[in-house]
């Protein structure tokens, strides 16, 4: 076992080039990042509300998994929110620097 172990090359990481694209083509990533991002909480929401209504319905039957994608949907929004904040929170700092 050692010996396979000691046979195998090491990993060194490669060096990441410094990505040389453009502020408008870095702002459209960070808008599809959290585009991506509404559209999961949303997701999770739109799921968790379709368990919700099949359980009172009598159709769902399963009260941990309906509770756990519920809780899933408050954690996404939760965190969805924290990001938002910081993000606001930075925008707002940016604009109090002196040019």
């Amino acid at each position: 076992m050692i010996k396979s172990v000691v046979s195998q090359p090491l990993m060194i990481p490669r060096i990441q080039q410094q990505d040389s694209s453009t502020p408008q083509s870095a702002g459209k990533k960070i808008v599809s990042s959290f585009s991506q991002m509404f559209d999961e909480a949303n997701s999770q929401h739109l799921k968790a509300e379709t368990m919700m209504t099949d359980m009172v319905a009598g159709k769902n039957k399963d009260i941990a998994g309906t509770m756990i994608m519920m809780e899933k949907a408050d954690v996404s929004s939760r965190m969805l929110m924290a990001v938002r904040n910081k993000v606001v929170s930075a925008y707002e700092e940016i604009m109090r620097m002196p040019v």
